[in-house]
């Protein structure tokens, strides 16, 4: 892929095959250790450790209390320090984590396990929405962002089938115990391929370095340009225009974790199939999701209508539902 600015002359991209890849798989993995629960449920754990619909639920969803901790700090740490070491740490507590649910022999220890793990993953998105600014021109942003969040159909997709096959030969401890141990084997991927930034990168050429140092210099002067004062957090906390997006994003995010957590029950009890057939079916939406973000993703990067691709897909879900 090479770009082309105002004076026709190629630029280099290097930045899509050794920032975007190390990034996506990063997050699959993550994705799967926070979801595998629920082919953990389907495979007999809430038979094994008595637990009822309403603690199964409160298993699944205590993830996201935890979750809460270092969203805004892990975006910080990302911005002022390095997005890369914390991504690092992340993972071998998560990774750690994941093992030990494996070992779990009440639901107490179960949610526990469950609150710290969703603590460790907490931090990670906003590092990594950091490092895509940090590496990708507004007008790439959207391309950028759509491939990273391609990661949780791409997790899916792998976690139904990895899944359904541990559980079809072992229990479902070793669902979080395998997946637990390919979490911590990331460190060997992410350390050496990623870099905080442009000026961190050695091989990156230096046409490609000036290019992406040069357009984010351009939106800051633009930032500046437009910035007229300091914003309180007591407005920040009063702007509409916030409340409507964390509303759209915690409707959005609730369907879809509800989706994909339970998915697995409901598909066994459906078919009454294998573990196996259950965890390959389960791959089917998440295939129809790859192409709607690679498709969205390049419409939003060409218009530039930002809202208008939020919209649309929204309001054909609704429709779908009603």
């Amino acid at each position: 892929m090479n770009e082309k600015v105002n004076t026709n002359v190629k630029i280099p991209s290097k930045r899509w095959v050794h920032i975007i890849p190390p990034i996506i798989l990063v997050y699959i993995v993550a994705f799967m250790d926070r979801t595998n629960i629920g082919f953990a449920m389907a495979g007999g754990m809430d038979k094994e450790l008595g637990m009822t619909a309403s603690i199964s639920g409160l298993a699944a969803g205590i993830f996201f209390v935890g979750y809460l901790f270092l969203q805004v700090p892990g975006g910080q740490i990302a911005e002022k320090k390095s997005a890369k070491k914390f991504i690092a740490y992340t993972i071998i507590a998560w990774g750690a984590l994941a093992i030990l649910s494996g070992f779990v022999r009440t639901t107490s220890e179960l949610l526990i396990l469950r609150f710290l793990l969703g603590v460790a993953e907490g931090g990670v998105f906003p590092a990594v929405l950091t490092m895509i600014s940090h590496w990708f021109p507004n007008e790439e942003r959207g391309r950028a962002t759509a491939f990273v969040i391609m990661n949780n159909p791409i997790a899916a997709i792998i976690t139904g089938p990895l899944s359904g096959l541990i559980l079809s030969r072992l229990s479902w401890r070793y669902v979080f115990i395998i997946e637990g141990v390919v979490s911590l084997l990331l460190i060997l991927v992410w350390l050496p391929l990623i870099s905080d930034r442009p000026e961190d990168a050695k091989w990156i050429s230096k046409e490609e370095k000036d290019y992406i140092t040069k357009k984010l210099h351009e939106e800051q002067g633009i930032l500046k340009a437009t910035e007229t004062k300091k914003v309180a957090l007591k407005e920040i906390l009063l702007n509409k225009t916030m409340w409507k997006l964390i509303m759209i994003f915690f409707f959005y995010q609730t369907g879809v974790y509800g989706f994909s957590l339970w998915l697995p029950t409901i598909l066994k009890d459906l078919t009454k199939t294998g573990m196996t057939q259950v965890g390959l079916l389960s791959t089917l939406p998440y295939i129809g999701t790859i192409i709607g973000l690679y498709v969205f993703g390049n419409l939003s990067d060409k218009s530039m209508k930002r809202k208008k691709y939020v919209v649309i897909p929204d309001l054909r879900t609704l429709k779908r539902s009603s």
